[in-house]
């Protein structure tokens, strides 16, 4: 009976460890479905089911489905195509693959890099530690200021990425940020000024755990893009709002601090959504938020600039996102910017 036991518990967990490493659901596909009318756009929202933009003109909004959920969007009608059929499969071990882009960090680079910042450039880097994700990870910021260790009265601004840790770009652009950033204060009159004047928060990962297993939720499955607290409402298999340490965690991180800017960084699409996500009607700020997306578009270098406007009308509908919560629980400015079509670009 004894020996049985100990089986018993061998097995068990062994297939906890099994399931841990995975980053997607089982079973779990990516999907392409094609939009050829407005009423498309409808059937796709009321099937109840998360999705994002696959394309800037409308056309094609990309899903993550298990079998079951497959089977809904079959019934639909609506034509598709399953670009990769199991997710798990293919990131399994992504970071020890040769096919890699090159350049990317990993997990421990990242936090490598974070700690050899703050070590070398203590004047003006301090490291965070905000705790650990559920995979025992940690959840690491940089601030960057000229007095670093004082809370002064200047403007505080806030740079994130991989809260979908699939989305590779978002994390290797934060950390190159801090690492120019520190690197030129004192040389480049600009970022000089930049440093003096603001205080400036780097948060490489927001979902380490997700980074690491290549998967847009975290070790939980849940998306932490649909985890706030404003207007939330169940999606992404949130279970209540702030269900997550990692969105605890930043939480946290903004009622600690007076973000007059907040950027959350994302890949698949190249767009700049600003609130509301939630809803079609626009917010008080709308003018403002347009007229600065639009500066930004127009500045950020890429060809023709950035498509720019409310999340829920150029984007889709999101209930529990960070950056409706930012503006709509903190009347802080927040928005996301896509950053590339791919999710792992060269």
């Amino acid at each position: 009976m004894r020996i049985y036991r100990l089986l018993l518990m061998v097995i068990v967990f062994f297939q906890a460890l099994t399931t841990g490493a995975q980053g997607w659901r089982p079973g779990e596909a990516e999907v392409k479905v094609y939009l050829k009318s407005p009423a498309d756009v409808e059937k796709v929202r009321s099937l109840g089911l998360d999705f994002e933009p696959a394309a800037t003109d409308g056309s094609a909004v990309r899903m993550y489905l298990v079998p079951a959920e497959m089977e809904k969007l079959s019934s639909s009608k609506l034509p598709h195509t399953v670009t990769i059929p199991d997710l798990n499969a293919h990131y399994a071990s992504y970071w020890e693959r040769t096919d890699v882009p090159p350049g990317y960090y990993t997990y421990e680079e990242i936090i490598a890099v974070i700690d050899s910042l703050a070590l070398h450039f203590p004047s003006i880097c301090r490291k965070e530690s905000w705790g650990l994700s559920v995979g025992n990870r940690q959840l690491a910021a940089l601030k960057i200021s000229d007095n670093v260790i004082s809370d002064e009265p200047e403007p505080e601004i806030m740079f994130d990425g991989g809260i979908h840790g699939d989305e590779v770009g978002g994390p290797q652009n934060v950390i190159m940020f801090a690492r120019d950033l520190c690197l030129a204060y004192g040389n480049d009159p600009a970022i000089t000024s930049l440093i003096d004047t603001r205080e400036i928060w780097l948060y490489p990962m927001v979902n380490p755990d997700g980074r690491v297993s290549m998967s847009r939720y975290n070790a939980n499955f849940v998306d932490c893009n649909r985890d706030n607290g404003y207007m939330w409402n169940a999606e992404g298999f949130s279970t209540s709002a702030f269900s997550q340490v990692e969105t605890k965690t930043l939480r946290n991180a903004l009622l600690n601090n007076q973000m007059v800017i907040y950027t959350n960084y994302h890949s698949g699409i190249e767009i700049i959504s600003y609130p509301w996500s939630y809803r079609s009607a626009g917010p008080r700020d709308l003018a403002h938020l347009y007229n600065i997306a639009g500066i930004y578009s127009s500045s950020s270098g890429y060809a023709g600039g950035l498509v720019y406007g409310q999340g829920y009308n150029i984007m889709y509908a999101i209930n529990g996102s960070t950056k409706d919560f930012v503006y709509g629980s903190l009347g802080q400015v927040g928005w996301s910017i896509e950053i590339s079509t791919s999710k792992q670009p060269p």
